[in-house]
């Protein structure tokens, strides 16, 4: 079936209203991730983000229940609207805070940044997946994928810019009213299209959202999937964090460098999201999730035997391009049979938690490495990892929520 065949306009509102979201989400997200990530270097260096890490994983933890006691009761896209504001706000207050020079302002930014993204994000799949039919989703997910990765671009190419013209620090209020813009576009969007939260619905803890998990075999096996896909890709992040810091010790140059980076990854991106719904058509789901982590070994291995910039700067591209179009598409497709409990509440913490949960553990492991004096080992257990995800891949695919 083709994506254009027997929509309604209601359905195509929503779908252009959805594409709307992703694309000021992500563009919010390219300019606030390397000016935040440059502004930590700086003040904390690399050897620093493992502590972060850990942060953001406990921060996850308050987020998830303040969103399952959230979705129960409202609409996903009021939701998004809701979440977008706090998040505006939360930022112009650090970024006061930090014009004032108050201590452990780059922390709280940073915390911030990785916090409000995987809300944003989650909330916007979560709405997706229950609204567009199955047997569309692999061609309508690989043309969202592809309008997110457009907004990321801009993101990325522009903040560069603004950080020459004003300040990494300054570049950051651009962030603000693309969250006021996207805000304001998530209230319209349930207006136009008539969504409202159930009447009969209540409020739900964080342990509720745990009880459906536990209940669930096929959510149990997606959180092991991307809690190890998580793992390499943090391990990954880790090394080029600490490649780039040498490489480029001023701080506006070396945030233009990771905005650069950023903008090479989303054009991989979108070019792995322009076939996403023929490669899944022709390979089906199971194949795509397996070969992803056998081309991102190959990149680590390059890395490995050629330890320089380019080579790990190489290795993050493939692994974020692969996690931003592919592995994203294939994965969110297993969530559309299942239960609306488990695609919201569940999907919290499938996504949501382990997402974020997994630098934590890592962190741990990191700076374990780095207590025996061995940071190079990071390199060899991210092909260790790259195993494990490889083996957690072979037994989602056996399961019973196999995809044809």
């Amino acid at each position: 079936m083709q994506p254009n065949e027997h929509l309604s306009r209601q359905q195509r509102t929503q779908l252009l209203g959805l594409a709307g979201l992703i694309f000021v989400i992500l563009a919010s997200y390219a300019v606030a991730r390397p000016a935040t990530e440059s502004l930590f270097l700086e003040a904390n260096g690399a050897r620093a983000l493992p502590m972060a890490w850990i942060g953001v994983g406990v921060g996850s933890v308050v987020v998830v229940s303040l969103y399952n006691r959230w979705s129960a009761s409202i609409d996903l896209v009021r939701l998004f609207s809701i979440a977008s504001a706090i998040s505006a706000g939360v930022l112009a207050i650090t970024l006061m805070a930090l014009s004032i020079e108050i201590p452990g302002t780059t922390w709280a930014l940073y915390l911030w940044k990785d916090l409000y993204i995987v809300v944003l994000i989650e909330i916007f799949w979560s709405f997706a997946n229950s609204t567009v039919p199955k047997d569309r989703a692999k061609w309508f997910y690989g043309m969202f994928c592809v309008v997110g990765s457009l907004g990321g671009m801009a993101g990325n190419l522009g903040v560069g810019w603004l950080a020459s013209e004003w300040s990494t620090a300054e570049s950051l209020w651009a962030v603000v009213p693309l969250l006021t813009v996207g805000g304001a576009g998530g209230f319209i969007l349930a207006r136009r299209t008539g969504i409202a939260a159930d009447a009969s619905a209540k409020t739900s803890s964080i342990r509720e959202g745990f009880s459906v998990l536990q209940k669930s075999k096929a959510l149990w096996l997606l959180m092991a999937l991307i809690a190890t896909t998580q793992v390499v890709i943090t391990l990954i992040d880790y090394q080029f964090n600490v490649a780039i810091e040498q490489f480029y010790p001023d701080l506006d140059e070396r945030t233009a460098a990771i905005g650069q980076m950023y903008a090479s990854i989303d054009a991989m991106a979108i070019g792995l999201q322009l076939g996403t719904g023929p490669i899944l058509r022709l390979l089906g789901v199971p194949l795509v999730l397996l070969a992803i982590p056998g081309l991102i070994g190959i990149a680590v291995a390059g890395y490995a035997l050629v330890p320089r910039y380019a080579a790990i700067a190489a290795a993050k591209v493939a692994s974020k391009a692969f996690d931003y179009s592919l592995f994203r598409a294939a994965k969110e497709i297993l969530y559309i049979p299942l239960s609306h409990a488990e695609r919201t509440q569940g999907k919290a913490f499938v996504d949501m938690m382990s997402y974020r949960m997994a630098k934590g553990a890592t962190s741990i492991m990191l700076l374990g490495l780095v207590s025996l004096g061995q940071p190079r080992a990071a390199l060899w257990l991210t092909l260790g990892c790259i195993g494990i995800w490889v083996w957690v891949t072979v037994r989602l695919n056996r399961s019973a929520i196999d995809q044809p």
